[in-house]
């Protein structure tokens, strides 16, 4: 048994492969083992993995005949060895010490999961446009170090991507029989059902992963896609495989409740650029039933300008109604000085006025506005 499993999907990749490999067999920390799992490639991918393979017996090669990067790891995880899971995109690559960083940082804290930071690396060919969608840097980059209690709220603010973590075995292997198919954002329901059964989280405040952002990734291709996106109901999907999830272990706790609602708002906030005004009402509605049906707590999700939010509120109406006052002053006070009214001050205006005509029953579950 080794320390740390690498899972790594391969779909295609001849021209990167090499890089990856490269970068994990010559890790500082050798206590490692590499499971490549090949999924209906059509190039050289499956006999470059056979070249590495005969050279460094730590390399294990699966072959999957299912299209999916998802089953691919489920296979590679179902066949890995080590006490650890690390997983890696096979066109991106890890900093050589990578593994021995986040080993350590896992296992002298104590904590459940390690996360690190990312640097990207932007391919030749890509274009500004692409460039412009994934610029996402941030997201990725924790300006933080040490060990943290994960509540909801820093639940919800870590990067759901797996590539960037270390993973302990028993809460994998706990998880992965409720990791249901999904097309799209499959390491967001993984993050989320591998959260509700971790209590610790080591944040490491060093690039050490290295994503490749190259032409027709499938980020790219989802980002793009926009209301064309076929696999778009998808973002719901995963907010209701966790409530399952969690719901089916019977009797959820006031803080596994609240952490539903808010992955369901994450969720809706999401898929919202994705649908027109009548899919926005429908989703809406699906969401509501199903929170209601299966949680029986309070919530109301409901179309606020471009996007879906939850306009229930356990503050009281006066609350509202003086914070309505102190919203409005302060675009007025912007107004006055010459100063832009920022879209999310608009925002909030807007969201706050919904949730006091919800609480006046002007909006309720059988009214539309």
């Amino acid at each position: 048994m080794s320390k740390i499993s690498v899972i790594v999907p391969c779909h295609n990749v001849e021209k990167f492969l090499p890089k990856c490999l490269e970068s994990l067999i010559g890790q500082t920390f050798c206590d490692i083992d590499i499971v490549a799992v090949e999924n209906c490639s059509t190039d050289g991918t499956l006999e470059i993995l056979r070249q590495y393979a005969a050279k460094d017996p730590r390399i294990m090669v699966l072959i999957s005949d299912i299209p999916s990067i998802q089953e691919a790891r489920n296979k590679g995880i179902k066949a890995a060895s080590g006490e650890y899971f690390m997983f890696c995109d096979s066109d991106d690559w890890f900093s050589p010490d990578m593994c021995e960083v986040m080993y350590k940082a896992i296992t002298e804290s104590g904590a459940d999961v390690a996360c690190c930071n990312a640097k990207f690396e932007y391919a030749e060919d890509l274009s500004e446009e692409e460039k412009r969608l994934r610029n996402s840097v941030a997201y990725y980059n924790l300006n933080k170090t040490g060990k943290y209690r994960l509540d909801n709220r820093r639940i919800m603010r870590t990067n759901v991507v797996l590539w960037n973590k270390i993973m302990r075995r028993d809460i994998v292997e706990k998880i992965l029989p409720f990791y249901p198919p999904i097309k799209v954002h499959e390491d967001c329901l993984f993050w989320y059902l591998y959260a509700f059964n971790a209590n610790s989280i080591y944040y490491v405040d060093r690039q050490l992963y290295h994503y490749l952002v190259r032409p027709h990734s499938i980020m790219s291709n989802v980002k793009m896609t926009g209301t064309k996106n076929p696999n778009k109901m998808d973002t719901i999907k995963i907010a209701n495989d966790v409530m399952d999830y969690v719901v089916n272990r019977g009797h959820p706790t006031k803080k596994e409740t609240e952490l539903l609602i808010r992955i369901y708002e994450e969720q809706a906030l999401v898929i919202s650029e994705m649908l027109d005004s009548e899919e926005k009402n429908k989703i809406c509605d699906l969401i509501n039933k199903r929170i209601h049906e299966k949680m029986r707590v309070h919530a109301f999700f409901f179309p606020v300008g471009s996007r879906i939010l939850n306009i229930d509120d356990d503050r009281q109406l006066p609350h509202l109604v003086w914070q309505k006052l102190m919203l409005r002053t302060h675009r007025r006070f912007n107004q006055l000085i010459g100063k832009r009214v920022s879209d999310r001050l608009k925002l909030k205006i807007l969201l706050n006025d919904m949730k006091i005509r919800f609480k006046k029953g002007i909006i309720c579950h059988n009214n539309a506005l």
